[in-house]
């Protein structure tokens, strides 16, 4: 009878998984380009660690976590690799992506290119219920108190391209690409993650020698999840600081700013707020740390 209960519950919540089951959010697309397609790896930024975490709905317990790793560079000429992972926390929910990217440049003709990018890699989902019933008012069953469910490991891809012609950036990605269903090792139900697709373009105007601004605009959705399109401008000072301003739907506002801290390492920082609940309920803070290897252990007065 507690397996059937357990079963019962983990069907129920498997379905909102599913229906809220999109790649994490961040708002860190101009600081690590990776993050937001992986047909920059190691093109852009080449050498660079970046490191960030994001906090979500810091006015309701529970919330979303999210913490990223990730690593590019190139490999070859025109050949680049990267590697990040992701782990994800919502209320009982937990979500890890480990993926590797292999991406490649082609020249078209003159200064138009495309690159290329082909990610692999797993994804594991693990329900805590017992975060769910450390309520003492809910300690009903012992073994719903002390039994987690955690997926089996989930072989999951993804595919992009990005065309560039100067300042002018325009890419899709298909994200979450996975084949037949995954299992929960512990009770038998099986689920099946979703595959997602994005769209952007952005531009970069070199307004003089000191000032640049990068408008961007993308588009985002999958099966049975809500399209959502968001819009962002950052404005840069020599490369050094900048700071930016996004938007995306449902009324949801943010600004960000940032910084070369030292030698090799950047800092970056983004705030959100919706328009449409109470200023404390809705707030998402990310916190990003940037660093890149061969500005770091670059000795004074050499040159490339």
């Amino acid at each position: 009878m507690k397996k059937i209960v357990i079963i019962l519950l983990v069907s129920i919540l498997i379905q909102e998984v599913i229906f809220a089951q999109q790649m994490p959010i961040s708002d860190n697309y101009f600081f690590d380009k990776y993050s937001l397609s992986s047909s920059y790896a190691g093109h852009f930024n080449p050498g660079s660690f970046f490191t960030s975490f994001r906090s979500d709905w810091s006015g309701i317990d529970g919330g979303p976590k999210t913490m990223r790793l990730s690593y590019s560079d190139m490999l070859m000429t025109n050949a680049a690799f990267g590697g990040k992972i992701t782990y994800d926390k919502a209320g009982i929910f937990n979500q890890l992506y480990i993926m590797g990217t292999y991406s490649y440049s082609v020249k078209i003709a003159g200064e138009h290119k495309v690159l290329m990018a082909l990610s692999a890699g797993v994804y594991n989902n693990r329900i805590n219920f017992s975060d769910y019933y450390n309520d003492p008012k809910y300690n009903i069953d012992p073994v719903m108190i002390q039994q987690d469910v955690s997926s089996r490991l989930k072989f999951m891809s993804d595919f992009s391209a990005l065309y560039l012609f100067k300042g002018i950036e325009a890419g899709i990605m298909f994200a979450n690409i996975n084949f037949g269903d995954a299992k929960y090792s512990e009770v038998d139900v099986t689920y099946k993650p979703l595959a997602n697709y994005q769209i952007h373009a952005a531009y970069t105007y070199s307004i003089n020698d000191r000032w640049d601004i990068s408008p961007l605009i993308y588009l985002r959705g999958g099966k049975f999840i809500t399209s959502q399109i968001g819009m962002a401008s950052k404005i840069s000072y020599q490369d050094n600081i900048w700071g930016s301003l996004a938007f995306r739907d449902p009324g949801i506002w943010g600004f960000g700013f940032g910084a070369n801290i030292a030698k090799g390492i950047k800092f970056s920082y983004n705030f959100n707020i919706a328009s449409s609940v109470a200023l404390n309920v809705y707030n998402n803070h990310e916190i990003s740390i940037g660093v890149n290897i061969g500005d770091l252990v670059k000795k004074p007065g050499l040159t490339e």
